[in-house]
């Protein structure tokens, strides 16, 4: 079986066939007007997930601060860095309002039970008092 395929168009040599030009047209798009972008702050997520982690927080600070004193500030601190460690991968893998109040929690609670100040100053100076 043998396939017939048309002949190909016949131009006369020298004929009025030039091949296609392209033309193509770029234009800028003038820069938008503010350079300060903080969506990413997303502050009225962050209020309220803080103000529904308030009470809880201070329950895990008490527990921390029961920590510091009958066993060590090591272990209090450890305890939280632990708590913020986890809620943190967990904020980053999804950013839901329960793991956002679970993170305000271990924060907050790392602020209001521990010695952050004068332990940041011990660390940076590499002393003890």
């Amino acid at each position: 079986m043998t396939k017939q395929f048309p002949d190909p168009p016949h131009y006369p040599p020298y004929s009025a066939w030039t091949d296609p030009t392209i033309h193509v047209t770029v234009t800028q798009e003038p820069p938008e007007e503010h350079h300060w972008n903080f969506s990413w702050l997303q502050i009225g997520k962050n209020l309220g997930a803080a103000s529904c982690a308030f009470v809880p927080a201070n329950l895990w600070a008490s527990a921390l601060h029961d920590v510091e004193h009958q066993q060590s500030a090591h272990g209090a601190w450890f305890m939280g860095g632990a708590l913020l460690t986890v809620t943190l991968i967990r904020f980053v893998q999804g950013r839901g309002f329960f793991n956002r109040t679970v993170l305000w929690i271990a924060v907050l609670g790392l602020f209001l039970a521990l010695p952050v100040f004068s332990t940041v100053v011990d660390v940076m100076t590499g002393g003890g008092r």
